[in-house]
């Protein structure tokens, strides 16, 4: 499924949703097994941790702002807190899409890895093991 980031609800949670008439709970079913940030593009691949099939939420056409990570001496696996579209503060205003159209996004992890970006479309796919 391939959605226009702008058509994501302004501070809709993604880490909990309804896709294909399934819900799927990021947060308490799924381990994030790998975060790939390649030209253009962020990668996260998230594992049922019960079924052990995977759904990829790729960030397209992204512009990465700003990627925190601590505390990985400790991190076997992580969880996703938020993933939500948002707004970015520019010249003391809020602003929801850039001028090249793209929309502001938030991605926190419990372990402490935080990411702020810019991207035009979220692709998310199943892919059975």
């Amino acid at each position: 499924m391939k959605v226009n980031s702008k058509k994501i609800e302004l501070f809709k949670d993604l880490s909990q949703f309804d896709l294909d008439n399934v819900y799927y709970d990021f947060h308490n079913d799924f381990d994030c097994i790998k975060i790939v940030f390649e030209g253009t593009f962020i990668l996260l691949l998230f594992r049922k941790i019960i079924e052990g099939y995977i759904i990829s939420f790729k960030f397209d056409n992204v512009i990465l702002v700003s990627f925190e990570f601590e505390n990985f001496n400790k991190i076997k696996n992580l969880t996703i807190d938020n993933i939500y579209r948002g707004r970015f503060e520019k010249d003391r205003q809020l602003i929801e899409f850039s001028s090249d159209g793209k929309s502001y996004f938030y991605l926190e992890f419990v372990e402490g890895i935080r990411m702020e970006l810019w991207c035009d479309y979220i692709v998310i796919e199943k892919t059975e093991v």
